[in-house]
């Protein structure tokens, strides 16, 4: 209240011809404004105090594809956040079109890739209107190291059919940008949807070791890797084109292709919902 206030109540309260009903009633007032005033201090203070700092949320999108994550974010200012988002892929067969006949040979992938393992997603958001609230943009990086399986079948000299794997590895490290937005549903709890895209760069790896399979045959998987690599139009999910440039090997017990500084999409998505504490 006013320094004024206060010296005007002090004037009238040193008034000898104030009745004293009077008095006490004017110094009841006094004090039930004082303690409104504190009150109103109080409460925006406490609201400041104990305004979300940070949000524990997980993507529901990712386990439609049996990925298991969780995202942390941190107010870091009135506009701004930092966090990140961590998972893993669990093992879960996806249907994609790999590729047909190599230029008339019998060496074919069929159109089924087994992912699994885990990702990192730390990211930057600026948000327009305050944090954690409305829309915003975002920086993000992603590192992820896969092993995935990709059934093929190759047929022998002698007619018969082999039903393998390939067995591979994936790495890489990117980044990219997204736009999302973030709102309450419920006190305390957000949900937040976004979207973006980035590039990667890393490494893949596959091999085979089927014991059906002989020298004769992972010579000729070795061959047909690097002479077709040009031809071929393979695209293998979370890896795009990785027939280009290999160097392969093969010995009588298995045949082998690294493929690296490969870039790989990075598709960043989800609606996530969480807690703000």
């Amino acid at each position: 209240m006013p320094p004024h206030y206060f010296r005007y109540v002090q004037n009238t309260l040193d008034n000898p011809t104030l009745p004293t009903m009077k008095r006490i009633l004017l110094l009841s007032a006094l004090c039930f404004s004082a303690a409104i005033g504190h009150a109103q201090d109080a409460t925006g203070l406490l609201g400041e105090v104990f305004s979300a700092k940070r949000i524990v949320k997980t993507n529901l999108v990712g386990y439609a594809f049996l990925s298991v994550n969780a995202n942390y974010e941190q107010k870091t200012g009135p506009n701004t956040s930092v966090g990140l988002l961590a998972g893993y892929k669990l093992p879960s067969t996806i249907h994609v079109e790999a590729i047909g006949n190599l230029d008339g040979e019998n060496q074919t992938y069929s159109g089924d890739v087994e992912p699994k393992g885990v990702f990192l997603n730390p990211y930057f958001r600026y948000y327009t209107a305050q944090t954690f609230k409305g829309f915003y943009m975002e920086a993000f990086l992603r590192y992820f190291n896969y092993t995935y399986l990709v059934p093929y079948d190759y047929e022998k000299n002698n007619g018969t059919t082999i039903h393998a794997n390939l067995d591979g590895t994936a790495s890489a490290f990117g980044g990219g940008l997204a736009l999302g937005v973030q709102f309450n549903i419920a006190p305390r709890v957000y949900m937040d949807i976004n979207a973006g895209f980035g590039v990667a760069t890393g490494n893949a790896h596959i091999e085979t070791n089927d014991p059906n399979l002989e020298l004769e045959d992972y010579l000729t998987i070795k061959h047909n890797i690097e002479k077709y690599q040009d031809d071929a139009d393979v695209q293998v999910f979370l890896l795009g084109d990785i027939l280009k440039d290999p160097v392969a090997k093969a010995d009588a017990n298995h045949a082998e292709a690294d493929f690296n500084n490969k870039i790989f999409p990075i598709v960043r998505g989800g609606i996530c919902i969480g807690y703000a504490f």
